[in-house]
């Protein structure tokens, strides 16, 4: 069984209003009290699969979940367990043979045997759930869970909505996920039950999710290559958002947050031409979301990197005074954020229809356009480096980083090597673009500072003269560019008829 739920984390506010909206409609409740088991050395948490033995009401489910094809999606198979005089089941896995999730869960254990799986946490839920039916023959089951979840000592609440797709058209899912942020107060969280108990367990809220190689089929329509693109951006994106909005966030997250929120906004920009569903309005959204985390970036990875360099320079401050900044909680909470999340995720499971018919030879004419014309753009910029303002030069930064992210997105269209290799040439021309951007934020910042603070002088004075230093070297890293071997002027990959 395929899974398609979008599962949303409430406030307190919020969930006082879905209880008695669900009241109200009539819902059917129900206890669900759930055993969670892993190995010792948690092999299937590390392979996003998920075993649990659970009591629904006065019967017994075993249920084995694994990841599917998207942040949304899993693959699922339950079965219901009989029991006697009302004790727990033993588990058994092979009740589950045939199910594609088994294959990864005897993946996940390796060489260790069944009986090497041992409880992990608890679950304990109060669910109300409804069912939303449509004009169009489209079932969505709304489900609201009240609940805590128990590692050891340690317990949480827990507090979410779920939609989950059931009958007719998968795109109702998305439809009455964009009327239910309507009432506010909740956000798209990609945490599962199973990863918010072995979270607890280990005490952290888990590592940064970065971006997985994009994996696309040969001859490749427009249709295929967008919709992967966004799954590939939504599969970082989710995860680490839904670790910000619950504070628990450390900068790599923030971070990884933000470079998954670029690749997004160059992939809708970029191939805007491939869709005619992409709404105009998801930008400004995203945008205003990635520039609030970057302001918490700022205060601290641009910080970290900038202090070094007055240290050496023996500057009496090397730190700025802390500003007010955007709360990143709040940023990736924010309902029209949350809207173009949604919206993206409809798009990214819509069908063929919802794409422009590109072929696949259309498809390499297109994105080799786009190169060419942002490889063009920054080598001209890069020429004249030195006499740009800095809001031209953090330009250059920006289409840099558009034509890295869109050569990612090429890779398996044209010779890997041939990418690689001008990927290779790409690397040090941003890593020179960024950190004379980093201190270009930093002397802003020691300049601001300066006003209120005669001891932040010394670096504003420094770090103003030191962008000379990291300028020239971003130039010669943009000449040095040039001499790069553009692969998308070279035949692409010579594929084999399917």
């Amino acid at each position: 069984m395929n899974e398609l739920e979008l599962k949303f984390r409430l406030d307190p506010a919020t969930a006082l209003r879905w209880q008695q909206l669900f009241k109200a409609q009539g819902a059917k409740r129900l206890r669900l009290r759930a055993r969670y088991f892993d190995t010792a050395d948690t092999r299937l948490a590390a392979a996003s699969v998920a075993l649990r033995l659970r009591l629904e009401g006065r019967r017994w489910v075993q249920t084995l979940k694994a990841a599917g094809d998207s942040a949304v999606h899993r693959l699922e198979h339950e079965v219901a367990v009989p029991s006697r005089g009302g004790e727990p089941p033993a588990l058994d896995i092979t009740r589950h043979e045939g199910s594609p999730a088994l294959d990864r869960l005897r993946q996940a254990l390796g060489d260790l045997p069944a009986t090497a799986l041992e409880p992990r946490y608890e679950t304990d839920v109060q669910r109300s759930t409804v069912m939303l039916r449509g004009f169009d023959g489209s079932g969505v089951e709304a489900a609201l869970d009240i609940g805590k979840v128990v590692a050891g000592e340690h317990e949480a609440p827990i507090v979410e909505l779920e939609l989950e797709h059931v009958a007719g058209p998968a795109q109702a899912v998305f439809q009455r996920a964009q009327e239910a942020l309507g009432l506010g107060g909740m956000w798209l969280s990609s945490i599962s039950k199973a990863e918010q108990g072995e979270r607890l367990r280990q005490g952290g809220p888990g590592a940064a999710v970065k971006a997985a190689p994009l994996q696309l089929p040969r001859h490749a329509t427009g249709a295929t290559l967008l919709r992967s693109v966004l799954h590939s951006a939504l599969a970082q994106i989710l995860p680490n958002t839904s670790v910000v909005a619950e504070g628990r966030a450390d900068s790599e997250h923030i971070h990884q947050a933000r470079v998954g929120l670029r690749r997004l906004r160059t992939a809708l920009r970029e191939l805007s031409d491939f869709s005619p569903h992409i709404d105009p309005a998801w930008e400004p959204a995203l945008a205003a979301t990635f520039s609030a985390l970057g302001e918490s970036r700022d205060s601290q990875a641009v910080a970290d990197a900038v202090q070094p360099l007055l240290e050496a320079a023996g500057a009496p401050k090397t730190r700025w005074t802390p500003t007010v900044v955007a709360d990143p909680v709040e940023a990736v909470r924010d309902p029209e954020f949350q809207r173009a999340l949604v919206g993206v995720l409809a798009l990214a499971h819509a069908g063929d229809e919802a794409y422009t018919p590109l072929t696949e030879g259309e498809v390499l004419s297109h994105i080799g356009g786009h190169l060419k014309r942002l490889h063009r753009q920054v080598l001209k910029d890069g020429q004249r480096f030195m006499r740009l303002p800095i809001e031209r030069q953090h330009r250059v930064r920006k289409r840099a980083k558009r034509l890295r992210y869109l050569s990612e997105f090429a890779w398996p269209l044209w010779p890997a090597r041939r990418v690689e290799r001008y990927l290779d040439e790409l690397k040090p021309v941003q890593d020179a673009l960024g950190h004379h951007a980093d201190c270009a934020v930093a002397a802003a910042k020691f300049t601001q500072d300066a006003l209120a603070d005669p001891a932040a002088q010394f670096a504003a004075g420094y770090l103003t003269a030191h962008l000379a230093v990291t300028g020239r070297a971003a130039h010669q890293q943009l000449r040095r560019l040039a001499k790069a071997e553009p692969y998308w002027k070279q035949p692409p990959l010579r594929r084999s008829a399917p």
